[in-house]
């Protein structure tokens, strides 16, 4: 069985040489991962797929996907490292439509082939810049280096989505296992938990072509809680991700997550916590 990472960061950058072997054992993540090939040539291994890399290539690797690199040339790998709650941050607080459109394409789905993402050298150097870029924040931090980082992520994963979009292989509800059905429901309400409309039993049954009075049913099933309850937790772990690492004050988030006031927002979080927000709250820069 293949080890699998975890990082305590929703966002990280790790750069390293690897002279004549990688250093890592096969392995899945806990979180998304962008590869780049900053010099170097050997073999990626990844899922089911072995295909060659070079310097320039950059891969993508989800929660679902395990790999390895087997150097043939010294190579220096450039890394980043991300959660999926960066990524659903990003999306939910933008005013932009792209990513609500867009954020399963992008993200969500295991990889079909192993090679490099890239198919356009124009989106290859804006990639590797924003690699650059990324790194220089994280490494050397400063006033408002949080919205920098993230406003660079995100256009970071514009262009690498453009990329994507040709290589993603969709399944229709219809042909989905159960077990993927599932994961495609839970990514849903996790997409669109501040949309009261858009996490409606109804909406969700039509969505994925179940019967209203079996989506609560099917999600018990699976997942072991109710569907208002996973609704709660995945608003819960937002909060503590927006107390933790944005500027926003408390009153701010209660707004974005939905709740009538702070009062209510610090009361639900307490009950789902133990703790209150203001024990996670970082003032703003």
């Amino acid at each position: 069985m293949a080890e699998r990472f975890y990082i305590t960061k929703d966002i990280d950058v790790l750069e390293f040489e690897a002279v004549n072997e990688w250093g890592y054992p096969r392995h899945k993540h806990h979180f998304f991962e962008l590869t780049f090939v900053l010099k170097g040539s050997g073999q990626h291994i990844l899922n089911d797929s072995i295909v060659a890399y070079k310097e320039g290539d950059l891969f993508f690797l989800t929660p679902k996907d395990e790999h390895e690199f087997v150097v043939s040339e010294p190579t220096i790998f450039g890394i980043i490292k991300f959660t999926e709650q960066l990524f659903l941050e990003k999306a939910t607080f933008t005013s932009s439509t792209y990513w609500r459109k867009n954020l399963e394409s992008v993200i969500f789905h295991s990889n079909i082939i192993a090679q490099s993402v890239i198919r356009c050298e124009n989106d290859r150097r804006q990639l590797f810049r924003l690699y650059n870029l990324i790194r220089d924040e994280l490494q050397t931090p400063k006033t408002y280096g949080r919205n920098v980082i993230t406003e660079l992520f995100g256009a970071l994963l514009i262009v690498l989505s453009r990329n994507l979009k040709n290589t993603v292989k969709h399944s229709t509800p219809e042909t989905m296992s159960d077990r993927d059905k599932v994961e495609a429901i839970l990514t849903y309400i996790r997409q669109n938990a501040l949309k009261k409309d858009m996490v409606k039993v109804n909406t969700i049954a039509s969505t994925f072509h179940l019967s209203p009075n079996y989506v609560g049913i099917y999600i018990k099933k699976h997942l072991g809680i109710s569907l208002k309850q996973y609704i709660l937790e995945t608003k819960m772990k937002m909060a503590e991700s927006l107390l933790k690492q944005s500027n926003l004050n408390i009153n701010e988030i209660a707004d974005k997550l939905g709740f009538v006031d702070a009062a209510h927002f610090n009361r639900t979080f307490k009950k789902y916590t133990g703790k209150r927000p203001g024990d996670f709250y970082r003032a703003p820069l």
